[in-house]
Formats: structure tokens, C-alpha cells, sequence
């Protein structure tokens, strides 16, 4: 199958080679589909340890040698299976990876690809190169202030990695984001908002605004969606502060209004693809630094319809990148009618692994505060409400 897909997915048989400046794409000399398409066959009760083992195969090192991997994790008996890709975040994003895996697996293909709004492209070139250069040097402004980024630290890190997951209802998510204005990402973000003040209070520490870095997508319409690494990260603040859900997501919708605007999707384009090298470098170095974020949100739509999703598929986990100093970060991925979170973290963080179910419990709260409330029961026939002023019961 991974073989037959090559000629759409030439990514996966290519490398980056040459200068950062120069880069290209170009066929690996030795490749082989046996390499990188590998199986695991462990031993007990068919789905626990299936999950059990994937979830091990996400917590581990990547094959950074390899580029990429895809291994097929089953039972030595009984039923159930899981596929776990894992790739260098230097040669696919979370869109080149769903476009990716709908290829391989959607019974109906990959579909038209996703494209981001199109950019203003206004003002000279000069212009939207200062323009460039405003934001790298903003950004570092931002990281030399070290202003408090809401989890307090510096953590005490192991460098060992869990993952935890929990999932809701994609069409409530949708309900929610419809009656606010909103988009499904902006609905996550304020149930993140809502669970990391649930986790905060948990331990005894007061919430506060939350520094989250948001990947942007900043292709271009030429640009194939399938490979590279075509992401900016900008930074919001989600209102951890908040009790009130509605008041959250109402604030979360105002701090992610960068993320729409097309004008910041030029000018990270115009910093990808025409600053220096060493300026580029520069700013994506300091947007990985936790003392700009400490948290990194990620948002992977995989299709929404039968034709777009294997009926087999009954769990689908996005794992992001955990850079040294973060002490988790959030995936959340959308498919059929679910919509799944990933928190990869840090096993020395106290608690970490509660926040999915506490992300769960906050979409339910966004959902219930979205909902028109039952009308109240009329009074019983023949009592005084039924009686008008100045008039008698009707027997």
C-alpha cells in the first residue's frame, strides 16, 4: 500500500539536502518502503495492549535517521490494530501528516487539499519585508521580557515523556463555535483555557493567563500540501483567570482574532520565504522557547465524512513536539463526528496526564452554557395560575 503511494506522496522517498538557504528536495539515493514500514507484535488482552503499546511507541525517541516511520502495532491473537507515523517536524507539519495518512487510508482519498485564506499581498516588497523584520524582532522583544507565561516554573523536567487522551462530540464543538462567532480550534483553545484553570486550582495554585504558541499555516497557493514544513507559531492568551465558560471563550475568540487576519498570514510568509536564513532561524528558534510559551496547541482536521475516514478507525491521537523546557503540549485532531485530544507531557509535572479529561469536562461546559435552557413546566391544571384577575376556575 505505502509502496503504491509513492508517486502521490513523493515526500516519503525524498530528503532536504543542500544549505538552509538552498535547500531542495531530492530522491534518497538507498531508499527502501521495508526501512521505514516496520511491525510490532506484542502479547496480551487485544486492545489494552495494542493502546498500551502505541502509546509507548509516541512517548519514545523518533527515528530521526529515518526521517520518518510507519509501524503497525497488533496482537499476537485476538483483534484490533494501531498505526503509528512519526516523522522529523522538518519534513511534514500537522497538515502535510493528515494529508498524508488521508492518502494512504481514506477510502475515498485525501479530497481537495486545504488551503489557508489567501494573503493581502499589499505594499512594495520592501515594505512587507520590514514589515517581516518588525515581527522577528517583536517576538524577540516578547522573549526577552519574560513576562509570566501562566504555569509559573522553572519546571523541574525529567525528559521522559506520557501521553493521555480524552474525546467529545465534533458536532457540539461546531453548535458551540456556530452560537459564538467562533471556529472549533477557538472552542478547544477556551476548553484548554478551562482545564489548565481546572489542573491550576487542582494544585493549589491561583490561574492565570495562559502564553499558548498556535501553528499557523502560511502555504501558499502553489504550494503542495503534502510534504514540508510550512508553519508559523503565534502567541495568544487564553483567559485561564476566567470562571464564567462563556466569558472564555468570548475572550479566546478576541485573543486568536491574529490567527485569522490575513495580513498576519502575509507577513509570515514574507518571513518564510523572503527573510534571511539567520532571521528565520532566529525567530522560530525563540517561538520554541518556553519562556515565550510554555505550551505549544496544535489542530489537525483529518475529514468529517464516511468517504474521508476508514470505518475500521475508532481512535485517531495527534502527538506534537515536546521541546526541552515545555512541560506539555496539546494536540488536538478532528474526524468522522469526534474530535480527540492529545496532551503529551512530561511525566514530572504533577497531574499532566489529568488534563484531556479535564479538557473533556470544559467542552461539556462551553456546550450545556451554549444550549437553550428547557422551558419551564406550566402550572397544573386547576390551580390559582390558571384562574384570571377578577375571574373564577373553569371546572
Amino acid at each position: 500500500m505505502v509502496g503504491e503511494a509513492l508517486r502521490e506522496l513523493p515526500v516519503l522517498s525524498h530528503e532536504l539536502r543542500g544549505p538552509a538557504s538552498a535547500a531542495a528536495w531530492a530522491p534518497v539515493a538507498d531508499f527502501e518502503v521495508a526501512r521505514h514500514v516496520v511491525e510490532t507484535v506484542v502479547t496480551g488482552e487485544a486492545g489494552t495492549c495494542v493502546a498500551d503499546e502505541a502509546q509507548q511507541t509516541w512517548a519514545g525517541t523518533s527515528p530521526l535517521a529515518l526521517g520518518w516511520e510507519l509501524r503497525l502495532v497488533r496482537p499476537a491473537s485476538g483483534h484490533g490494530w494501531a498505526l503509528s507515523y512519526r516523522v522529523h517536524h522538518g519534513r511534514q507539519d500537522g497538515v502535510a501528516i493528515g494529508r498524508t495518512l488521508q492518502a494512504l487510508f481514506a477510502p475515498a482519498g485525501p479530497g481537495p487539499a486545504p488551503r489557508p485564506p489567501a494573503g493581502e499581498g499589499t505594499g512594495s516588497g520592501m515594505g512587507r519585508l520590514l514589515r517581516a523584520i518588525g515581527t522577528a524582532v517583536a517576538t524577540y522583544a516578547a522573549y526577552r521580557r519574560f513576562p509570566p507565561t501562566g504555569l509559573g516554573g522553572p519546571w523541574e523536567l525529567s525528559g521522559r515523556r506520557q501521553v493521555s487522551t480524552a474525546t467529545a462530540s465534533l458536532p457540539r464543538m461546531r453548535t458551540v463555535a456556530r452560537a459564538a462567532g467562533a471556529t472549533v480550534n477557538d472552542v478547544h483553545l477556551a476548553a484548554l483555557a478551562g482545564a489548565v484553570r481546572a489542573w491550576c486550582l487542582e494544585a493549589g495554585r491561583p490561574p492565570a493567563p495562559l502564553a499558548v504558541a498556535v501553528p499557523l499555516n502560511v502555504r501558499r497557493s502553489e504550494e503542495s500540501s503534502s510534504w514540508g514544513n510550512r508553519c508559523f507559531l503565534r502567541r495568544v492568551w487564553l483567559p485561564c483567570q476566567e470562571s464564567d465558560p462563556r466569558i472564555r471563550l468570548s475572550r479566546t475568540v478576541e485573543a486568536t482574532t491574529g490567527l485569522k487576519s490575513a495580513r498576519v498570514r502575509q507577513t509570515a510568509q514574507d518571513l518564510l520565504h523572503g527573510s534571511p536564513v539567520r532571521l528565520v532561524e532566529f525567530a522560530l528558534r525563540r517561538m520554541l522557547d518556553p519562556r515565550y510559551a510554555p505550551v505549544i496547541s496544535s489542530y489537525v482536521p483529518c475529514g468529517e465524512d464516511e468517504a474521508a475516514v476508514p470505518p475500521s478507525l475508532t481512535g485517531l491521537l495527534p502527538m506534537t513536539l515536546l521541546p526541552p523546557g515545555h512541560p506539555f503540549n496539546v494536540g488536538l485532531t478532528t474526524y468522522g463526528s469526534t474530535a480527540q485530544v492529545a496532551v503529551i507531557s512530561d511525566v514530572a509535572v504533577p497531574g499532566a496526564d489529568r488534563i484531556p479529561l479535564l479538557w473533556q469536562q470544559e467542552a461539556a461546559r462551553l456546550w450545556e452554557a451554549a444550549s437553550p435552557p428547557p422551558p419551564a413546566p406550566g402550572p397544573p391544571a386547576g390551580s390559582r395560575a390558571d384562574v384570571p384577575e377578577g375571574g373564577r376556575a373553569t371546572p
